[in-house]
């Protein structure tokens, strides 16, 4: 798990329309916290919608650090989630 804040320090929200409440400034790692250089999305994702037992909705960005690290972030009933770091 992992924080993705606003320039304001609050967490970045996205609707059921894929509409973000505010750009990403920073992600918040259990070991620390990185700047947002640049970031792309949201793309939502509603995987098994057929299925009202296991559906889940998602929406994904890709950040890129100050530092230089390449992620993969989603956000789940507004929990964030480090997915993948790009080499």
């Amino acid at each position: 798990a992992i924080d993705v804040l606003d320039a304001a320090g609050a967490p970045v929200a996205v609707s059921g329309r894929g509409v973000v409440s505010a750009p990403p400034v920073t992600v918040q790692f259990a070991d620390g916290t990185e700047a947002v250089q640049a970031w792309a999305g949201p793309w939502p994702v509603d995987e098994r919608w057929w299925d009202a037992v296991r559906a889940r909705r998602t929406a994904r960005f890709q950040v890129l650090t100050r530092s230089g690290r390449p992620l993969l972030v989603g956000v789940e009933r507004g929990r964030w989630w480090l997915t993948a770091e790009y080499r």
